[in-house]
């Protein structure tokens, strides 16, 4: 996300939501290089959000060795209802452990002594805060205000709420409701509702109902309930009286035969099949079925 004005091109703060597969192919394709973003944060710690970064922070070291650091935003460490740890801390602070034991960071170094000795995390400001159920400012620069709120998905799931004097823009991540199987009123995550009242955006990862383990797709139950589908967003959208609904992280992608080891019942889906399934829970005004490079203007930019 990009704001600013037309004298800095909207790019007096570029704020990175997550950092999955190709990440840094795709900044460069809106022309953002690495060093520019101001602020990446994380809503969880699975690696399709995450294992874009380790390039990102490995360009910016290169290029910019000495700095600025990169804040980078997630939840605190939280011990899972099984004993594991989920900790977005620890992964920042061993970003570059695959390229220190392969000798890289030590050859790049040698070539050029302004690149710090230990790599790209030592460009990292790491920035945790614990998650709660209601929002919290957890960064902010200028008028730029990004908060965040706890949401179900995985242990440490967060979704974040970025306020501008352009308008607000939600970013769920894979949010899903805290009640994970039926019977339950909504697959949508009641947090991000809250999050995302009054907002001018909301993008947001979704599944298309035809996933279901009752329609035949053969995904087991606990993939398909902990995402929201997209007549669930569309109902929470209308509830929150956002403006614009952009999907994002869509399951199954469009024209895909499977998802994965899944097939999708009756062929693959069209932009529409997801745009009608979001008309369907009641929401009818600006739909955006993401691709790469999608964008969309603040109402006040």
């Amino acid at each position: 996300m990009c704001y600013g004005d037309g004298g800095n091109k909207c790019g007096a703060v570029r704020l990175q939501f997550d950092a999955g597969r190709g990440t840094t192919i795709r900044l460069s394709q809106l022309g953002v290089e690495p060093a520019q973003l101001n602020g990446i944060f994380f809503t969880h710690m699975h690696n399709d959000h995450t294992e874009g970064f380790a390039d990102l922070a490995q360009l910016r070291w290169f290029y910019n060795g000495a700095g600025p650091k990169l804040d980078a935003v997630g939840s605190s460490d939280i011990v899972s209802p099984r004993g594991f740890t989920v900790s977005c801390r620890k992964f920042l602070m061993h970003i570059a452990d695959a390229f220190i034991q392969s000798g890289e960071i030590a050859q790049r170094h040698s070539e050029d002594e302004n690149r710090t000795a230990g790599g790209p995390a030592d460009l990292v400001n790491t920035i945790t805060f614990e998650a709660k159920d209601e929002s919290q400012v957890v960064w902010s620069s200028g008028n730029v205000r990004v908060s965040a709120i706890q949401s179900t998905h995985m242990v440490g799931h967060v979704s974040y709420r970025v306020d501008t004097p352009a308008g607000s823009v939600v970013i769920g991540g894979d949010a899903g409701n805290d009640v994970l199987t039926p019977p339950r009123a909504r697959s949508t995550s009641d947090q991000v509702e809250k999050l995302a009242t009054g907002a001018d955006i909301i993008v947001h990862s979704t599944i298309h109902p035809i996933m279901g383990p009752d329609r035949g797709s053969g995904m087991f139950p606990y993939a398909f309930y902990r995402q929201s589908t997209a007549s669930d967003l569309g109902a929470m959208a209308k509830r929150a009286g956002a403006r614009c609904l952009m999907l994002t992280h869509l399951i199954p992608a469009i024209g895909a035969e499977r998802q994965g080891p899944w097939r999708v019942p009756g062929g693959p889906l069209r932009e529409a099949d997801y745009r009608n399934a979001v008309e369907e829970g009641g929401f009818t005004d600006n739909i955006i079925v993401g691709t790469d490079l999608a964008s969309i203007r603040l109402p006040g930019e």
